[in-house]
């Protein structure tokens, strides 16, 4: 059965341009990371812009389940939405989100382009725990947390997550929302069963990543983009979560350029 999901929607002012946008987020949060920045600079730029909560997040149902969701769960939530948005989608997705996006074409999904941005590797988090555990091991330990239903210290989160000069009220807008994350998807995220599908099983792809992101370092990012034959997109001075940090208008901006050369299909 479909759930009730969460969708934050902003339109243009005038005529819709382009392709519908939907976004995923990452761990612990809910579409709320996406509202404050991406979506209005999206519609700014005359996009329809949506963005889900994926079950047990944000204003999603299904927060009593958590611990018992999958990485299957979360697609079928992404085929939810997409299905109530429609079509033609490019589909962009964040960290945790970006293995929902892939898993979802793997299956079958059909977007006209995928965005990932700071997004688990094709490949799973495996190789990027064991660095998380030489070089932040307390942020590892926080995220580990989670698989074990608790909630993560933000405290924690946020100094492994963002930039040094992030916004105080970004800071403080995570550290209130949040929340746990299911230990059965952290698992999967590590990169077995498999979630990506093949290179030429993807559309068109957008990939993009932090040079100061401890979570899904610069090196997989780039390695991502090779991997989907795109060209990464690297930037300075950012960390983790993209759409909360002081320099987020450099990321959407990059987006924005890449979906201007989209060819429409």
């Amino acid at each position: 059965m479909d759930l009730e999901l969460e969708i934050l929607t902003r339109r243009p002012a005038g005529t819709p341009r382009g392709p519908r946008l939907l976004f995923v987020h990452g761990i612990c949060v809910g579409a709320w990371v996406w509202e404050h920045h991406w979506l209005p600079r999206m519609a700014e730029a005359g996009y329809a812009a949506h963005a889900v909560s994926l079950r047990g997040h944000g204003g999603s149902p299904g927060r009593a389940d958590l611990p018992r969701h999958t990485l299957a769960d979360y697609t079928r939530d992404l085929a939810t939405a997409a299905a109530r948005i429609g079509g033609p989608l490019v589909v962009v997705g964040h960290s945790l989100g970006g293995a929902v996006v892939q898993n979802w074409i793997r299956g079958g999904g059909r977007p006209l382009g995928m965005g990932l941005i700071a997004a688990v590797p094709p490949w799973g988090l495996a190789p990027s725990t064991w660095r998380m555990a030489l070089t932040a091991p307390a942020l590892l330990g926080e995220i580990l947390k989670t698989s074990f239903g608790g909630r993560p210290d933000p405290r924690v989160l946020r100094r492994g997550l963002f930039s040094e000069d992030a916004a105080h009220d970004a800071l403080a807008a995570f550290e209130r929302r949040a929340s746990a994350e299911s230990g059965r998807v952290g698992a999967e995220l590590q990169g077995w069963p498999p979630f990506a599908p093949l290179p030429w099983q993807a559309p068109a792809t957008f990939v993009l990543g932090g040079a100061d992101d401890r979570f899904v370092p610069a090196d997989e990012v780039f390695r991502t983009g090779l991997y989907y034959g795109a060209a990464p997109v690297i930037l300075p001075r950012m960390a983790h979560a993209v759409m909360l940090e002081p320099r987020w208008r450099a990321a959407a901006d990059a987006l924005l350029g890449w979906l201007d050369r989209l060819p429409a299909r």
